[in-house]
């Protein structure tokens, strides 16, 4: 399903490149090239142009479909990893470190939506180019505080389109699991950086850019917050395999 959807991006985006090419070419046609179709031929310009689309194309679907391609890859290796990391519960001393940049952290699971991600440590653009990243300088899983992921919602991040209020988000480590269930979403200006804020008590707060569907860099940012139950904190819940 997420893997249909992604190949309908990347037509979008190859769509959105050539049209407006195409849409040139054609503009341009000269008288004698009105009566080159007239006669049942292709301009001989026309064909030359229509080739060079037609490399870019397949040049840039091929870019596309090799960056796609990455992030499913390493999410199918960090699925395995991860269950492997969670069979038996990690000692107390190895739950204290903290991952490094691109290091696996977590699997983030919204079981209505059927999704499931793994989780990496860091939010530059070469982490989120293969799955959604713990935005630095927020809460840790298992820790008390506002624990902020960041996901691309072409790819990753997009089944949270559909994403409704008391849905549960599961937030899985190499030893805790933590549900927390969907109390609002918002769309903000992306300079909007209180929603990265410290807070009193758990929070999970998921970003991804909007509008969904838009082609381009998104002008703005989708926000979803989500809290545990009371008496649910999942700190000391060890991770069932």
């Amino acid at each position: 399903m997420l893997r249909d959807k992604q190949f309908l991006i990347i037509r979008r985006l190859l769509q959105s490149v050539t049209a407006p090419i195409r849409a040139f070419l054609f503009s341009s046609a000269t008288a004698t090239d009105s009566e080159a179709w007239s006669s049942g031929h292709v301009p001989t310009k026309l064909r030359r142009l229509s080739s060079v689309v037609a490399a870019m194309g397949a040049f840039i679907l091929t870019f596309v479909a090799a960056t796609v391609s990455d992030g499913w890859i390493l999410q199918s290796r960090g699925q395995q990893e991860f269950k492997t990391l969670a069979a038996p519960a990690a000692p107390a001393s190895a739950s204290k470190k903290k991952p490094k940049r691109g290091e696996l952290l977590g699997k983030l699971l919204v079981p209505r939506l059927k999704m499931s991600v793994i989780v990496l440590e860091g939010s530059d653009d070469g982490v989120l180019k293969k799955g959604p990243g713990h935005i630095e300088e927020t809460a840790f899983p298992g820790e008390l505080g506002n624990v902020a992921i960041s996901g691309h919602r072409d790819t990753h991040f997009r089944p949270l389109r559909d994403i409704k209020t008391g849905d549960e988000i599961i937030l899985q480590t190499k030893t805790t699991s933590q549900s927390y269930y969907v109390q609002s979403w918002d769309i903000i200006d992306p300079t909007d950086m209180q929603i990265l804020d410290p807070t009193p008590g758990p929070m999970l707060t998921l970003v991804t850019c909007y509008p969904f569907e838009f082609i381009g860099s998104a002008p703005m940012r989708y926000i979803i917050r989500a809290t545990p139950r009371t008496g649910t904190v999942g700190a000391a819940t060890h991770a069932k395999d």
